[in-house]
């Protein structure tokens, strides 16, 4: 028993706060989802650190690896880069979403996902959640997150000292 919740502790992440970032994708033709957390890491360094834990999701089974900003440097630029994203607009019906009045619906592709922790004018007070498909700016982003950090990924934890 004991070293069955040994195990399951592994896999839930360091909990310094919890994630403050999630994002997924989601293909439509396909069952799994995979889903990366991001959170801080406590370290001895003066600069922020941070955790990342991507666990893939479907049929049954949750597959999980790590990195964090110490083992690879890179992954701080995905997270960073993170704040640059553009959020969806709010729609109204009757406002036109593109000057010629036409607008596209995407029935199928992948599902993006994105909740953080959010601010308004240096107020961290609320959360901000939204979805895309293929084509959008949360979409590239976590694409090019996902493939620059693809060498990254281990089956480790970040370094115990530092949780």
């Amino acid at each position: 028993m004991l070293t069955l919740f040994a195990t399951l502790s592994m896999l839930a992440a360091p909990q310094e706060g919890g994630p403050f970032l999630t994002f997924s994708r989601r293909a439509a033709e396909e069952p799994d989802t995979l889903r990366v957390q991001v959170g801080e890491l406590r370290t001895d360094d003066a600069r922020p650190h941070f955790w990342m834990r991507k666990a893939v999701e479907g049929q049954g089974a949750t597959a999980i690896e790590w990195t964090d900003t110490v083992r690879c440097p890179k992954a701080r630029n995905a997270i960073v880069a993170a704040t640059q994203i553009a959020p969806p607009r709010v729609y109204v019906p009757g406002i036109p979403v593109r000057p010629d009045g036409s607008y596209v619906i995407t029935m199928d592709g992948v599902q993006y996902e994105l909740t953080a922790s959010a601010h308004y004018d240096s107020r961290i007070s609320s959360d901000i959640r939204f979805t895309s498909n293929v084509g959008s700016p949360l979409a590239n982003w976590v694409e090019g997150t996902l493939e620059s950090l693809e060498d990254c990924w281990s089956a480790d934890l970040p370094d115990g000292e530092r949780l």
